[in-house]
């Protein structure tokens, strides 16, 4: 303002009139107060209300601090957007593996109950062939019936150990015919005879190993033929040299080397015979008689498990079921006692006499003197009986009398040679 502003002052306006502008501000807002200045020119500017500018600073200020606000929440927003984000990612992998480890648990699940549904067999058995508690040599009977093994096509072969031959029955229309041995029963020591035959092999082209027991020696006879050849072993002279036996029982094979294997019974040992060789080697139990891992104690059954190049060996007198790993120097046990016990309980034996698996891996022993047949799933040491009733012998379907071997069909029949009943009990699966 001017340094006297009580005085009136007449600026001229744009129509030539003057304006009091004493009179005039006093009814004007201050809001429209302009500030007149008189440049050094001597040309009146007009200046802006400092009021208003105050307000629009304040107003500004009040954006840019909303602005900021509003960034910041957008960026707090957008953080806890991305946390909620990654804890919902976080959840949806737990979550999913979760579902992963529940799945693939109701599958094993769902596999343990069918495989112990699948082998399941009726506790009364039929008896097959034979006549409960009758020795007899007609074509369908049998006299301390040993082995048994299915061949490719199907046909149940018996070791008839007392009727001196091997047989070889249609289980379809149950007839019988001579495969090895004398028909009529009559032992022998030529070519065409046998003396007490027990287990046998069956290659794959159907020719028989049989462990002609009695006679002290290991029989070939091809597929079809009327005489067998001696492969190991001396016609009637039982010994403890390399060439000789004291009761060949057991009789395995490896199929990629053809090499036998046979269980020296009353040597203790197992004696490998390669092809062409008269002459064998001790593969196990060298150490003579006993129950610790490096000795055997009456070898009996046996199988080659080319899965892990190892014999599997009834122990008969020890009483345990042994896994001795072709190369090794002793055993590892599968079941029964480390230390030649016997038991009636489902981890004992009591002169367990042969050994099958089934194709799934599963263990099937012949437990002689416990009357029964006992099942060990894949890497079970715990049996279950499923034929015969532990420690009671008997000729009833439901009992054994001194079991000596086991066979299934192809449709996982049990087959149980019940040696002195006589008979071949069948144990149908369901």
């Amino acid at each position: 303002f001017h340094q006297n502003p009580s005085k009136s002052i007449n600026i001229p306006n744009e129509t030539g009139n003057n304006i009091d502008h004493q009179n005039n501000i006093s009814n004007q807002s201050t809001s429209n107060i302009h500030i007149i200045d008189k440049n050094r020119s001597g040309t009146i500017e007009t200046l802006r209300n400092p009021i208003n500018d105050h307000h629009r600073s304040i107003n500004n200020k009040k954006k840019q601090n909303f602005i900021e606000y509003c960034c910041r929440c957008s960026r707090r927003r957008a953080l806890m957007s991305f946390i909620t984000l990654l804890y919902l990612i976080l959840f949806g992998i737990i979550l999913a593996i979760i579902l992963i480890i529940i799945t693939r648990k109701t599958k094993k699940t769902k596999n343990i109950p069918s495989l112990e549904a699948y082998l399941r067999w009726n506790t009364s058995a039929i008896t097959l062939l034979g006549t409960t508690g009758i020795r007899e040599n007609t074509s369908y009977q049998l006299s301390s019936p040993y082995g048994l093994v299915f061949d490719l096509f199907g046909d149940l072969y018996i070791g008839d150990r007392n009727n001196n031959r091997v047989q070889k029955c249609n289980i379809r229309n149950l007839t019988c015919t001579t495969v090895a041995g004398e028909a009529n029963a009559v032992s022998g020591t030529n070519m065409s005879d046998l003396n007490g035959p027990t287990y046998f092999y069956i290659d794959t082209n159907n020719n028989l190993y049989i462990a002609d027991t009695l006679n002290q020696r290991i029989q070939l006879w091809n597929y079809g033929a009327t005489y067998g050849k001696q492969i190991a072993g001396i016609t009637g002279s039982g010994g403890s040299g390399l060439n000789q036996f004291a009761g060949p029982y057991g009789i395995a094979m490896d199929p990629n080397s053809n090499a036998i294997y046979i269980s020296d019974f009353n040597n203790h040992r197992i004696m490998k015979y390669f092809p062409g060789n008269l002459s064998g080697i001790i593969i196990a139990g060298e150490n003579g008689l006993g129950i610790n891992n490096t000795q055997l104690n009456y070898p009996n059954g046996l199988l080659f498990d080319s899965s892990t190049n190892s014999l599997i060996i009834s122990n008969y007198g020890a009483n345990n079921t042994v896994r001795w790993k072709i190369g090794d120097s002793k055993w590892t046990i599968i079941a029964g006692s480390s230390t030649g016990l016997t038991g009636t309980d489902s981890i004992s034996f009591n002169h367990p006499i042969s050994v099958t698996y089934d194709p799934m891996g599963n263990m099937y022993v012949a437990d002689m003197f416990n009357h029964r047949i006992q099942l060990y799933l894949v890497g079970q040491s715990n049996g279950t009986t499923i034929a015969g009733i532990s420690g009671i012998l008997g000729n009833i379907s439901t009992m054994l009398y001194y079991p000596t071997s086991v066979a299934f069909d192809n449709q996982l029949n049990l087959y149980v040679a019940d040696e002195l009943n006589q008979r071949i009990q069948k144990f149908l699966r369901y």
